[in-house]
């Protein structure tokens, strides 16, 4: 007979156990306590859900830049994902955004750039009321249009039709200054013989409404 233990807590507590019990021990005291303060906030006032906290968004902003520095792409997007299930607005999207692009880019399995592509979608929409006016747009390094390019190359790799579709529609609406230059670059890069023909035929449908149009 398998023995099952029992998680106490609710799916947000317990993923930030998880992150305490990965993180937690070695670290720096300013992460300890940035990790206690994710825990207390938890078991006061749920897993997920808004708080009504307003250094809630420093505390995670505090984590990540941590997480970026030490190179623990897992620890920056547990945190992102604490300030998504809080609703805690966050101003470290870079060091995110590039965690889900080395994420993706590691991913070895449709399963797994899947899950990559999930991660993607939830952390745009969360981003999108600070960043969707994209008001940087000579910075072609900014977080905004880093995100929706490596979403739409990661829909590009699953090779599923649905969430290429899905991705580029955000592409097209979040860039609509670069869309024609993305689908002629994505257009020359499908033309090789090991692409899928789902592949080729969804990009050269953007390619011939925004670069041709």
């Amino acid at each position: 007979m398998t023995i099952h233990s029992i998680q106490l807590g609710d799916e947000g507590q317990v993923a930030t156990k998880e992150l305490l019990k990965r993180f937690e021990p070695g670290a720096s005291e300013s992460l300890r306590a940035c990790l206690g303060a994710f825990a207390a906030i938890d078991r006061r006032h749920g897993g997920s859900g808004p708080v009504p906290l307003e250094d809630a968004g420093e505390l995670a902003d505090a984590a990540i830049a941590e997480g970026a520095r030490l190179g623990e792409d897992d620890l920056a997007i547990g945190v992102a994902l604490w300030a998504m299930r809080h609703e805690v607005a966050l101003r470290a999207v870079e060091p995110v955004a590039n965690a889900l692009a080395r994420r993706s880019n590691a991913a070895a399995s449709p399963q797994e750039l899947a899950a990559v592509f999930g991660l993607m979608q939830g952390f745009i929409a969360h981003v999108a009321p600070g960043l969707a006016a994209d008001l940087e747009r000579s910075n072609p390094e900014r977080p905004w249009r880093i995100l929706h390019a490596n979403f739409a190359i990661t829909a590009i790799r699953t090779e599923d039709p649905a969430l290429m579709e899905f991705a580029f529609d955000a592409l097209d609406r979040a860039l609509p200054d670069e869309r024609a230059g993305f689908y002629s670059e994505a257009m020359a890069l499908a033309l090789a013989p090991r692409i899928a023909p789902a592949v080729r035929d969804a990009i050269a449908g953007r390619h011939r409404r925004w670069a041709q149009g």
